[in-house]
């Protein structure tokens, strides 16, 4: 009896190192998809909305789902005012940026967005 609860207590021991190492891996992989999206929707904020965007947090979507990174944050000396940048780890673009009207609104209509 003791030799079969050791190997159920192995077993699901090696279950949670596994687990547990994937989501490291997982998250290892976010960040770095992270960092390729933030200068490039820095640049994109700056060029059509001459503003400065902030990073506070984000959120990557599987590939399962989608291929989308979201940017929260906020422009600097609006920092109540929550901006969230929609980009695409497969394209590399800014697909949207969603915010409040005032600041949508600012955006630069002469040039035209990718």
């Amino acid at each position: 009896m003791k030799k079969v609860i050791i190997i159920i207590l192995s077993f699901i021991t090696i279950i949670a190192i596994l687990v547990g190492g994937c989501s490291v891996v997982s998250s290892v992989k976010n960040k770095e998809k992270m960092e390729i999206a933030l200068p490039i929707s820095v640049k994109y904020i700056k060029q059509y909305y001459h503003a400065d965007f902030v990073l506070t947090d984000y959120v990557v979507n599987p590939g399962y789902i989608d291929s989308t990174i979201y940017l929260d944050g906020y422009i600097k000396g609006h920092e109540d005012d929550r901006i969230t940048i929609a980009y695409s780890y497969k394209t590399n673009e800014v697909i949207d940026v969603i915010g409040p009207g005032w600041f949508i609104d600012s955006r630069n209509p002469k040039i035209e967005a990718p």
